[in-house]
């Protein structure tokens, strides 16, 4: 092909020059334009990506410390806990509490007296800075082997009601195990500064050496310390990464840690934030391939990163199947696999979750199963002897009469077994309305004493005029299984009973105490457990019936302490406002 071909003539060249002047001066304006908006969205699009994973260092630690919370309400309610307590055991955690403890991720657990002594510590360590006795979580500073640490508690009062008289401390260290937990959940990279004066230095560093935060500007440290509000920086650690600042703060008031949540800057995360190499790009590809590249940019860039925003805010939303696709194999595809690899292992965990709930629900119905069947065969074998008697020739009538009575006995026994085992497992729905809280075991009272005259009634009610939401026929037949107990407790000749409401913070209190025997010790722990019982003839179901029936009206059914030697039950309702 010859030269002369591609050579123009003068009004062609003209032609062509003004039409560039016409397309160059738009496209540059255009690529001005493009290269703010792509930088700034992307630069938006993965502030708000780490801004929102940084959130899950605020929730881990939240969970620690409602974990210490939950299970140090556990030990407060059980009553063998307290008892070894107060007996002065030296080792009052258990080998299977310990387990349960490690496998929530607890560390160490204390025990205080109520005025902050200590009294028992699983394992050395000492309290720094000690918690408010209001408080119920707290971030302490702690001495572990001569070593500063930092440790997410949950402090628990003992007992729950009423003046403390210990303090149960349960705590998770936020050693290096929890960093490297976040850094793999977050897919950032994790760093945790503890204070030490007014200075923050690495809790982690790579040479051994306790290196100071000195990267941020004074009047970011004075907004970390004073404001106490997390601070993002697209140049965080000397430049190196993009990432958040979020302080810890302890019961004082004060930053007693920064923990710091970074994506590293490199690769094309870099290309896409740079406006200057952004507009260079686009005014040298914008007249050939402007449409094409814009529509790269929009499916390989900016809609990975709007995948990776609209993921993290469903994990947020606790929709731990959310997934975001890989579109591709660089920094952006490895933001995404980070995220599934997150979200598989969130799912995991709650999946592992539900299959333990279900094997102990199986585990109970099994038993409670076994229980039914050794309560019906003692009847039913009974009457298979009566029958097999009566079947003999020359039975007298007297014997046929006592024979009839045992099996008509026990059939009885029988059908009432299986009633109060309907009663037990029917899911109850309470037709729940304003009433007085004592009319219910007035009610129960009544019918019980029905042609009793060797019973005498002492009532102290101080409740007032003073309302409960419940049902008021369920909470009759609960009082009912208990008054039939305290009754059979005093025995023919009859006895005592005393009634008593108050009213303290918010709740209402109604009990009632007999004059019998008493409950002995051994047998509280077990006391409201189906099938269980002490009597002779008993089936086991009274209480534990009755403990449904308070618990379906939203109420609590108690054993307190008595005042008087015998058996004392108590219901506690919240007052309806």
């Amino acid at each position: 092909m010859r030269l002369e071909s591609f050579r123009l003539n003068h009004l062609q060249r003209k032609v062509l020059l003004l039409i560039l002047a016409i397309m160059v001066l738009p496209m540059l304006g255009a690529a001005v334009l493009a290269s703010i908006w792509v930088s700034s969205g992307f630069e938006a699009r993965l502030k708000h990506y780490i801004v929102d994973a940084a959130r899950v260092d605020q929730t881990w630690l939240r969970a620690y410390q409602n974990d210490a919370v939950m299970f140090g309400g556990v030990l407060a309610d059980d009553p063998t806990f307290i008892a070894r307590l107060e007996s002065g055991d030296p080792d009052p955690i258990r080998p299977p509490i310990a387990h349960i403890a490690r496998e929530m991720g607890i560390s160490f657990i204390q025990i205080y007296s109520s005025d902050q002594t200590l009294l028992y510590s699983s394992r050395p360590l000492d309290m720094r800075t000690m918690w408010d006795r209001v408080q119920t979580e707290a971030v302490l500073k702690v001495t572990v082997n001569g070593r500063k640490q930092l440790a997410a508690v949950g402090i628990t009062r003992m007992p729950r009601r009423g003046p403390p008289k210990y303090y149960l401390v349960m705590g998770s260290l936020l050693g290096r195990d929890f960093i490297n937990e976040l850094s793999r959940l977050t897919g950032l990279k994790t760093r945790l500064y503890f204070r030490d004066g007014n200075s923050y230095f690495d809790m982690f560093p790579k040479n051994g050496k306790h290196s100071p935060l000195r990267r941020l500007p004074r009047d970011v440290m004075m907004r970390l310390r004073n404001g106490r509000k997390p601070y993002y920086s697209v140049k965080a650690e000397n430049a190196v990464f993009r990432g958040q600042y979020t302080p810890i703060i302890d019961n004082d008031g004060r930053v007693e840690a920064i923990i710091f949540n970074g994506l590293k800057r490199a690769g094309f995360e870099e290309v896409l934030t740079n406006r200057l190499l952004l507009f260079s790009g686009i005014s040298l590809l914008g007249i050939v391939f402007g449409a094409v590249t814009g529509y790269l940019l929009s499916r390989l860039v900016v809609r990975p990163v709007e995948h990776l925003r609209d993921g993290v805010m469903q994990l947020a939303a606790q929709n731990f199947n959310a997934t975001v696709p890989v579109s591709s194999d660089d920094e952006v595809g490895d933001l995404a696999k980070a995220f599934n690899a997150m979200s598989a292992s969130l799912r995991a965990a709650r999946d592992e979750q539900q299959q333990r709930n279900q094997r102990d629900k199986l585990a109970a119905l099994g038993e409670l199963s076994a229980s039914l069947a050794h309560e019906i065969r003692n009847p039913i074998g009974v009457i298979n002897s009566a029958s097999a008697l009566m079947e003999k020739p020359g039975l007298p009538d007297e014997k046929k009469a006592d024979l009839l009575r045992m099996i008509r006995e026990e059939s009885i026994r029988v059908g009432n077994l299986v009633q109060d085992f309907l009663q037990l497992s029917r899911h109850r729905h309470p037709q729940s309305l304003q009433i007085d809280p004592v009319l219910p075991l007035k009610r129960a009272l009544e019918a019980a004493l029905a042609g009793s005259v060797n019973v005498t009634v002492h009532e102290k009610l101080s409740h007032g005029d003073v309302r409960i939401m419940g049902d008021a026929n369920l909470l009759q037949q609960a009082w009912a299984n208990i008054l039939t107990n305290a009754l059979q407790a005093m025995g023919d000749a009859g006895g005592r009973l005393y009634l008593v409401s108050r009213v303290d913070s918010g709740q209402v209190t109604v009990s009632v105490e007999d004059s019998g025997p008493g409950i002995p010790a051994e047998v509280m722990p077990r006391l409201f457990e189906p099938f269980f019982t002490t009597k002779e003839r008993g089936t086991g179901l009274g209480l534990s019936l009755a403990y449904t029936l308070v618990e379906v009206n939203g109420g609590r059914l108690m054993v307190l302490d008595s005042e008087r030697g015998g058996a004392r039950f108590a219901m506690l309702f919240s007052v309806h406002a």
